[in-house]
């Protein structure tokens, strides 16, 4: 035993007598070596597999046209996603549950439906406004429900059926859009910041007999010329303008026109316990604008209740269970509430009991690092333009060598499937980040919406990739289009991958959402084979208007049956 002693501690005593720089630096290499293989090598967040085929095709196909491909939790047997699947309270767990309306999701907000078996909610959801510099507001539920009572009632009481909501991003836009379905009247949501002509001809064009507006922003005697159906304006006016009499009627027009002040009717009115009707009836639909830029002409688009409700319980389901809208959640709608995508989205944050904060400045093209300056939100939904900005001006502050090595780390680990999270390598050599919110770093979710026929600009695969490491967050690339609540197809959050060829500049757009199906027709210049499936996409469904769309746009399915520009 005492000689085996003897023998180690001379191997001991050799080895450290030849021991120097040299020998220190290829041990702390070997160590460092197996440490990054061990860190490299963790799960992926999904099986590869599941990105390798991702929607459903049938299994026939008519002549001259594709397969019909549909999203994986509504295979081909099984009915399309037709709404919410509401279950009031004393419904038993096993029912199917209704396809619902716009009134059962401000019931889910208020409480007096209760959110699934397991959520973890307040009792409420919650409602917060930001002012420029001012910080953030929170309105109690009450209140907000007493302004929609005030408001629809005084629309009522004057006849009104077709509604013009013409107001960026703000707590009356909300108001005035329940309203609308508790009180039997159509919304039309305008676009903001249109020209005053231009304003005029889309009243006239939808049909407008009333008008909510921001006071200042529509010169009243135009409009009362312009527009001769209009019979009631409501004014909202800012708490710093609130001094002013908005209420005066300009000479000329007489007692043509009704004209209020949304502030005013709460006060006159807010003694009063308004209480929202219950009737049955089923309420009018929504009116969109599709609009290529601001003054430019509109394509008038109206979704009854019944398909918003299915693109807003199609969005909630196209989220993996773990990652879906949820009470801790603080939801900014970074883009305009007139685009349907961002405004189900917004519904569907409502109908999670998440935190909705309305920034008035939301829209195509914001600055999302000065949108969220004094908030922290945990998803967010933008515009391309958003993206893009946020895009280019993150790489252009990526100067030193040293990033720009973080930056191909954490690329290589999305490459493998994996989310970059902090460990102590990033600590020590971060990759570019975007500063978004108070908290940076808490937000996970990024919804990116391309609009179809828009002009909007293109993300590539590796601009989303850079996107997911510039915001520490998921990211969902949704197609979107007019007749289309909602969006036609959303990638999976956990698509990671990047093009090393890509065919288009737009990257994939992933599956179609639960609640409809697409097919590609063959044109003069594109064929469907057995070998590849392109040509004009057609999307039919319960969020469609009319039921089906030829969206005019030449389309591929790829190898891994996601959908993609041709």
């Amino acid at each position: 035993m005492a000689g085996l002693l003897e023998q180690l501690d001379g191997a001991i005593s050799g080895l450290l007598t030849g021991w120097n720089v040299y020998t220190t630096a290829l041990a702390f290499s070997i160590v460092g070596f197996l440490g990054w293989i061990i860190y490299d090598s963790a799960d992926a967040d999904t099986h590869p597999l599941l990105l390798a085929r991702q929607a459903q095709a049938s299994y026939v196909r008519q002549p001259r046209e594709s397969a019909v491909y549909r999203a994986p939790e509504t295979p081909h047997g099984y009915p399309l996603r037709t709404g919410l699947a509401v279950r009031p309270p004393g419904t038993p767990m096993y029912s199917a549950g209704k396809d619902g309306d716009l009134r059962d999701i401000w019931r889910r907000v208020t409480g007096e439906i209760p959110l699934e078996k397991g959520a973890t909610s307040t009792g409420t959801a919650h409602i917060m406004t930001v002012f420029g510099k001012e910080g953030v507001t929170q309105h109690k539920v009450d209140d907000i429900t007493m302004e929609i009572a005030i408001a629809g009632k005084h629309l009522q009481d004057r006849g009104a059926t077709r509604v013009a909501i013409y107001l960026p991003n703000s707590l009356e836009f909300l108001c005035a859009l329940f309203a609308g379905a508790f009180y039997g009247f159509t919304p039309i949501l305008i676009p903001y910041n249109q020209p005053h002509l231009t304003l005029v001809e889309l009243l006239v064009q939808t049909g407008a007999d009333a008008l909510i507006a921001e006071a200042g922003s529509v010169p009243l005697a135009e409009v009362s010329q312009g527009a001769s159906s209009l019979r009631s304006i409501i004014w909202t006016v800012e708490k710093t303008s609130r001094h002013m009499d908005w209420s005066e009627v300009p000479e000329g027009i007489g007692g043509k026109m009704d004209v209020a002040v949304w502030h005013e009717l709460v006060q006159e009115q807010k003694s009063i316990h308004a209480t929202l009707p219950s009737t049955p009836a089923k309420p009018p639909g929504v009116v969109f604008l599709w609009q290529e830029a601001v003054g430019k002409h509109a394509e008038t688009v109206e979704f009854t209740q019944q398909k918003l409700t299915a693109a807003v319980g199609a969005l909630i389901t196209s989220l993996p269970l773990a990652h879906r809208l949820n009470a801790s959640d603080t939801f900014l709608p970074a883009d305009t509430f007139t685009h349907s995508y961002c405004l189900c989205l917004t519904l569907a944050a409502l109908f999670s009991h998440a935190t909705v904060i309305i920034q008035s400045v939301a829209g195509p093209g914001v600055d999302l690092t000065l949108a969220a300056r004094s908030i922290a939100p945990t998803v967010a939904v933008v515009s391309a333009e958003t993206a893009a900005k946020l895009h280019s001006t993150t790489k252009e502050s990526t100067t030193s060598a040293l990033q720009k090595f973080a930056h191909y780390v954490e690329t290589r680990m999305l490459t493998a499937g994996r989310l970059p999270t902090d460990t102590f390598l990033t600590k020590l050599i971060a990759p570019a980040r975007a500063s978004i919110g108070t908290t940076p770093g808490k937000l996970r979710l990024l919804f990116v919406s391309e609009r179809q026929g828009l002009n909007t600009p293109p993300l590539s695969s590796e601009d989303l990739s850079d996107l997911r490491i510039y915001t520490k967050a998921r990211i969902a690339y949704a197609l979107t289009t007019a007749k289309v609540a909602g969006a036609v197809a959303q990638t999976n959050i956990y698509d990671y991958r990047r093009e090393e060829k890509p065919s288009t500049k737009h990257s994939h757009f992933g599956v179609p959402l639960s609640c409809v199906e697409i097919k590609l027709k063959d044109t003069p210049q594109l064929e469907t084979t057995d070998e590849q499936s392109m040509g004009e996409l057609v999307v039919t469904g319960s969020s469609v208007a009319g039921g089906q769309a030829f969206l005019g746009v030449n389309a591929t399915i790829r190898d891994d049956h996601t959908l993609a520009y041709a």
